[in-house]
């Protein structure tokens, strides 16, 4: 946990007034090793003295000057920071902002400069990102390159990713590859099925040597200030997919990318104690992909198991790793021999797929006694008490679509017990000797048991156990701040912990933020929740 401040030790005597709200940074990111001079947009700006980074890698620095509306940021990245999203919040005396996001990269970076519209495109070297926005109605940014023949070339959008929006909207991009001579050669509409819902990805192949624009905008042809994006170029690794998605804990996976410019497949070892999900950076891809952690025995999907007769015989329990094809269906067959609470589900989009999966369940007659295709989330998730005999389970894209990109984990087991938990307000700001109560949601997978809730030994900051009974999903944890607890902003350690049917589940709560898209409320997990202690 790291946070700098500049003032903070004159403005803790301040009365206080509304938290700052940062509506965008621009450029949202940079490369490693650098440092990026950031402007904030947003609200109750001007007394913003330092940030909150919930990762190491990042240094802030507020620069002096500006008003509520307009603050600027020096943001030193370390060399060895990790590529990714960062978490950051900016900090004045009242408290904390809500969650921006700042994307560090490996290529080197430039600013679109404008005017870079059809007519004038931006001249630009590869490999590179740039950093723009679609400030106004109708833009469109513009950017010459030279490219040879069949060198394959990634062009990639990071819009969504860094929180780029068109006043209460997502900003949806449309990206495409254009000849000198203005003949199109490549296109990619942002779309919730595509590589990363509204961010487009490319990958091109030129013909032969010569200039070539990309152009981008919003596919409606809208523009705002917080439209920020990042377009990364080049002749770099780039992985689209991995297959398989997954492994056994104890064993290593051979683990192949699909995508450009990729090396030869990796061998991923898993402990004992590998996390259910990680991000898997595959050889010298620049960008990491979701891979999945079991306890069960692993089986790879065969040919031609197209249909109830030709089904592959699979042991029970297991998981079944497959791709989707095109227009087909897998089936599967496994035998139980004891009567089983065993929720059969599909993991694919979860794991970073475009799939939308239908899972469906048979009996040993080929009757069909269950489908779902969007039980958790988009992937088919089928919950059901199982008695001992012999069952088919079929598993297909939604929409019969298909390929390497296109991979799936079909989970064949008995229940697993599974504790989630969420706390809001995912940053608040309160003064000593005061309380504040924390509200505290929890999910129950496959039980149902009283959850006990406490906060881990905080210097400053109490509080009393909560119990959230059997049949309730949530309750208040009230937090107690002593005259003497240190100022400043501090990360929160929420607990929840159970024992159904005397299995031990422990989880970290995590911090919420809601946020509106075209009036509807949409929740977001963050590395919170962040308290910042004021004197007053």
């Amino acid at each position: 946990m790291r946070w700098c401040v500049g003032l903070l030790a004159i403005l803790f005597s301040l009365p206080a007034f509304a938290a700052p709200r940062v509506l965008a940074l621009y450029p949202t990111g940079g490369q490693r090793g650098q440092t990026v001079s950031v402007t904030l947009s947003g609200e109750a700006l001007k007394d913003v003295s330092g940030a909150w980074v919930a990762s190491p890698g990042l240094t802030v620095t507020l620069q002096p000057g500006g008003d509520g509306a307009v603050r600027t940021a020096q943001i030193a990245i370390a060399a060895d920071a990790a590529p990714g999203i960062y978490e950051l919040r900016f900090l004045d005396a009242t408290g904390l902002s809500n969650v921006r996001y700042f994307q560090v990269g490996m290529l080197p970076e430039a600013l679109e400069k404008e005017p870079n519209d059809d007519t004038t495109p931006q001249a630009i070297t590869l490999p590179i990102t740039i950093n723009g926005r679609i400030s106004q109605n109708p833009d469109r940014d513009s950017f010459r390159f030279s490219a040879k023949a069949g060198e394959k070339l990634v062009c990639e959008v990071s819009g969504l990713r860094v929180l780029g929006s068109v006043g209460d909207s997502w900003l949806k991009g449309y990206l495409e590859i254009r000849e000198s001579s203005g003949r199109l050669v490549a296109s990619s509409e942002g779309t919730s099925d595509d590589y990363y819902r509204w961010d487009p990805l490319i990958l091109f192949t030129p013909e032969k040597d010569g200039e070539y624009t990309a152009i981008f905008r919003d596919l409606n042809w809208r523009g705002d200030v917080r439209s920020v994006y990042r377009l990364s170029l080049g002749t770099v690794p780039h992985a689209t997919g991995i297959f398989p998605l997954g492994g056994q804990r104890g064993t290593s996976v051979l683990v192949t990318a699909t995508g450009a410019n990729l090396s030869a497949p990796q061998r991923i070892a898993l402990p004992q104690d590998a996390p259910e999900t990680q991000q898997l950076a595959i050889g010298a891809a620049l960008n990491a992909r979701p891979f999945q952690a079991s306890s069960w025995p692993e089986v790879l999907a065969k040919d031609g198991c197209d249909s109830l007769a030709s089904a592959q015989s699979v042991p029970w329990p297991c998981v079944v790793n497959g791709k989707f094809r095109e227009g087909k269906t897998d089936f599967f067959t496994f035998k139980i021999e004891q009567k089983a609470y065993a929720p059969l589900e599909v993991f694919s989009r979860r794991l970073g797929t475009p799939a939308d999966p239908e899972i469906a369940l048979y009996d040993a007659k080929g009757t069909l006694l269950q489908a779902d295709d969007d039980g958790r989330g988009q992937d088919g998730w089928i919950p059901r008490v199982l008695e001992p005999g012999e069952y088919t389970v079929a598993v297909r894209d939604l929409h019969g679509r298909g390929g390497d990109a296109f991979g799936y984990r079909l989970h064949l087991t008995p229940a697993v017990l599974a504790l989630a938990a969420t706390v809001t307000p995912d940053t608040s700001a309160l003064a000593r000797g005061k309380s504040l109560p924390l509200s505290v949601k929890i999910t129950r997978d496959h039980w149902d048991d009283d959850v006990t809730v406490t906060l881990a030994p905080t210097p400053g900051l109490s509080a009393d156990v909560l119990t959230i009974p059997k049949g309730k999903t949530e309750g208040t944890l009230t937090l107690k701040v002593t005259a003497d607890a240190p100022l400043g902003p501090v990360r929160l350690s929420v607990i929840a912990t159970t024992k159904p049917n005397n299995t031990p589940l422990r989880t970290v709560a995590r911090g919420q933020e809601t946020y509106n898209i075209q009036g509807t409320a949409f929740p977001r997990d963050t590395l919170g929740p962040v308290l910042f202690l004021t004197e007053k």
